[in-house]
């Protein structure tokens, strides 16, 4: 997780110098009733994508572009979707969650990146593990 967007545009510029897709949502104007909608339209979702999270993971799992690296998938502001609806925002990470072990399988990676405003977010267990906040900004008094 990130609380600086500096250091969360200096790791987009490795990854995308890198040969992986990076997808950069800013979820800041995200409500509950219109996310599914803006997640549709930024990962070019096909147009039977059904709008919950269901749908988001099965959608999530056709992503995979052998001719990159890997995926990324960049939440900017995702603290917005954590205040309006927490169980959205955990459920989105959680599939990506699983997807993800689910490409490590055979070899493929898919990454998330989420940005909060709010550096006291944290998460519980979300497939397994809990999301982390980045290196440089491990400590709480390194996101004040």
């Amino acid at each position: 997780m990130y609380h600086n967007n500096g250091i969360l545009n200096e790791d987009f510029s490795w990854f995308s110098d890198n040969n992986f897709e990076v997808f950069d949502m800013n979820c800041r104007t995200w409500t509950k009733n219109n996310l599914h909608k803006k997640i549709k339209e930024v990962l070019f979702f096909p147009d039977y994508y059904g709008e919950n999270l269901d749908a988001f993971h099965d959608c999530l799992g056709d992503m995979l572009n052998t001719k990159y690296r890997g995926l990324i998938l960049i939440f900017r502001s995702f603290d917005v979707i954590v205040e309006q609806h927490r169980p959205t925002s955990e459920g989105i990470l959680a599939s990506i969650a699983r997807t993800s072990r689910e490409w490590l399988i055979d070899g493929h990676k898919l990454i998330c990146l989420i940005q909060s405003n709010d550096p006291d977010l944290n998460f519980p267990e979300l497939g397994g593990l809990s999301p982390a906040w980045n290196g440089a900004e491990w400590l709480d008094e390194n996101r004040r």
